[in-house]
């Protein structure tokens, strides 16, 4: 019982391991192309100026070499260590001797004349002529940790009274009751139907009978001549109509109280279909274009935008995707999350300079 319970707790520890990841970043400064092996494993087929890798098991270590296109510019290698649900970006670009790496130099090479040697500029070492190109670090972002699926429970629901009606609140309901008399052909009826009752008169020669009768009684009454006479009572009772419950005009986000750019943003579930149809877009363009449809109609939260924008491996796709998103996002007193899926801090003041431009809400 023992070991199963051990086996167990080992493959929830195995399965939370696994499901943390990291993306990592390249580009050439100059427009290089290149290609990156990562332990051994090749990732961009085609050369490419740009290259984004995602999803990358963390915490781990990559061993990273980049093969240029031209075999001439030879290649770079660096050991880079991810930690869980970060993006790395590093620049690779020409090798640059400073001033004091110059100086020293030099110097060094002065001291090697005067002593019947040769200088550093007469002597190749293999590992310069192999590494013409660094690999430097630029930034590190973190990425949006997967939400755990929590369980919403509905509150019970309220009792519902039925409130006393105030006075002077009248609400008709109307009840008809028809009664139905029958009369003598010989007989004739004369009903009269005053709003305050009517006047019967009855002339019988055969039997004898002659009599008139004061009858108050409600209005309708109707004129026969044999036959039958009908009469229709209306009963009115006093109540109060219930009141009618509004539905929210917009979605009420806990805590949140500033101003909002669209009314009712996707659920999650919803949000996360939409999210897999862009990142199965085999180009950058498609991706963009497919979010820009996708949210047409649709409203986002700021912590959705900043997920869309981690599927974009350029800098402006991502600023083409936030411009559009701004007026379609519920939350835009939020919309300050959306600078860090940026490298470059320029489009982050691009974005600013563009929010700044839109009417305020």
């Amino acid at each position: 019982m023992k070991q199963t319970i051990l086996l167990a707790l080992l493959a929830l520890i195995s399965g939370a391991t696994s499901a943390q990841k990291s993306n990592l970043i390249f580009f050439a400064e100059n427009g290089e192309k290149f290609t990156v092996i990562m332990n051994g494993l090749r990732y961009n087929e085609v050369p490419a100026t740009n290259v984004k890798l995602t999803d990358l098991t963390a915490p781990a270590t990559y061993k990273v070499k980049v093969l240029f296109e031209d075999a001439s510019l030879g290649e770079v290698t660096k050991t880079i260590p991810l930690d869980p649900f970060k993006e790395y970006t590093f620049n690779i670009r020409p090798k640059k001797e400073t001033a004091v790496g110059g100086a020293f130099k030099k110097a060094g090479n002065q001291v090697a004349r005067d002593l019947g040697g040769r200088d550093s500029s007469d002597i190749k070492k293999k590992e310069e002529d192999k590494e013409k190109y660094v690999m430097r670090f630029i930034s590190e972002t973190p990425l949006m940790v997967p939400m755990q699926q929590t369980t919403v429970v509905a509150p019970p629901p309220q009792p519902v009274y039925t409130p006393v009606p105030p006075a002077g609140t009248v609400t008709q309901t109307t009840r008809t009751t028809t009664t139905t008399t029958a009369v003598p052909a010989t007989t004739t009826t004369t009903v009269v139907a005053p709003a305050a009752g009517m006047n019967v008169s009855v002339n019988d020669p055969d039997l004898g009978v002659n009599f008139n009768m004061n009858v108050g009684i409600p209005v309708g009454g109707v004129v026969t001549t044999g036959g039958t006479v009908q009469q229709t009572t209306t009963v009115t009772t006093t109540g109060t109509p219930m009141p009618v419950q509004q539905q929210p005009a917009h979605f009420v986000m806990p805590g949140y109280n500033g101003p909002i750019g669209c009314p009712w943003p996707m659920d999650q579930g919803t949000f996360n279909n939409a999210l897999n149809t862009i990142n199965n877009q085999a180009f950058e363009e498609n991706k963009l274009q497919v979010a820009q449809q996708v949210f047409t109609s649709n409203c986002m939260t700021s912590a959705q935008v900043t997920q869309i924008l981690g599927l974009f491996s350029f800098e402006d796709s991502k600023l083409d995707f936030a411009k559009f998103a701004y007026g379609r996002t519920f939350d835009l007193g939020n919309y300050f999350m959306v600078n860090n899926a940026f490298t470059f801090s320029s489009s982050v003041d691009e974005l600013n300079a563009f929010i700044a431009s839109q009417p305020r809400r």
